[in-house]
């Protein structure tokens, strides 16, 4: 029974430090202008996943050194200048700190106590951090930044439309191209924002599922059909083409 719990817990230590991932495998066109939509569109994705990989954070401890004043020997100092978080080396579970002199070693633990980060081990002038597990409350914070990259992220997709269907009626008044042809591409470039925005549906709640854990639910049944409908795609064919 402890080795499957043990399992279980790797597995879902695995999924928080994984990065989500773009589903979509573009399907070229033979038209321009549908081609352009398609990769916009799957840049609006790939930004909306880097945003939130990168821009929302549980435990985010980069900054607690910096507006600290210290006084030594009788001068005041701002440990941010000799304390720093290796980012490198820090997880989802330990943030990793390299210190410059023993002496900020007292005024470093009362930063560290007031955190919550409990000290794993001291060598040379490293010390590695365990992390607090997150509230609740933090988690729906976290939660609440990846729903507003989402919005942006939609309005994003909206844009890239409406400005392909623009170019595609300046085309047709400078008889670049014939109504029936803009007609198609504006046709296609709408349904190409549609599975975009299913894909965009999906990501976001990938990312609301890797910082919720247990804590994940869907905000509608539409959104879950979208996922869920998604999810066994992907699983068959490892990615969505569009």
């Amino acid at each position: 029974m402890a080795t499957e719990e043990k399992t279980e817990a790797e597995a879902e230590a695995e999924e928080k430090n994984s990065a989500v991932k773009n589903i979509v495998h573009i399907v070229e066109d033979e038209n321009s202008y549908i081609n352009s939509a398609k990769e916009r569109m799957n840049d609006v994705i790939d930004t909306f996943l880097i945003n939130a990989e990168n821009s929302v954070a549980l435990n985010d401890f980069s900054l607690i050194f910096k507006s600290v004043t210290v006084w030594i020997k009788f001068r005041p100092r701002k440990l941010g200048q000799y304390v720093e978080i290796i980012k490198e080396r820090s997880t989802a579970d330990s943030i990793t700190i390299r210190f410059s002199s023993a002496e900020y070693i007292p005024h470093i633990k009362e930063v560290l106590k007031e955190h919550r980060l409990k000290i794993m081990s001291t060598d040379n002038n490293i010390i590695v951090c365990k992390t607090p597990r997150p509230s609740d409350q933090d988690i729906e914070i976290a939660v609440q930044k990846i729903k507003v990259l989402a919005n942006t992220a939609k309005n994003s997709l909206s844009q890239v439309k409406a400005d392909s269907i623009q170019r595609l009626q300046a085309a047709l008044k400078n008889e670049y191209l014939e109504a029936k042809d803009v007609k198609f591409a504006i046709t296609n470039i709408e349904k190409v924002e549609e599975k975009f925005t299913a894909v965009l549906i999906y990501s976001r709640l990938e990312a609301e599922k890797k910082i919720g854990g247990k804590l994940f639910r869907y905000d509608s049944q539409e959104a879950k059909d979208v996922h869920q409908g998604l999810i066994r795609r992907v699983k068959k064919n490892f990615h969505v083409e569009i």
